[in-house]
């Protein structure tokens, strides 16, 4: 990947995960997490940066 697709996958994925964050902690899911649920979430927001990752690395013609 470029420099600005690289860039692009950060910036995209480091706002995913403040608003997922944000929306989670606002419903109070924070309150009770489990060592299964912080590991259920690690899960999801990795799975979340491959899609992202591919999406960025499949279009570099929208982002360089």
């Amino acid at each position: 990947m470029s420099d600005k697709q690289n860039k692009a996958f950060w910036i995209i994925f480091i706002m995913f995960s403040v608003l997922a964050t944000v929306g989670i902690y606002s419903q109070g899911a924070f309150d009770s997490i489990t060592l299964g649920g912080s590991v259920i979430m690690t899960i999801f927001y990795l799975l979340v940066a491959f899609l992202i990752r591919l999406y960025v690395k499949s279009n570099p013609e929208t982002f360089d």
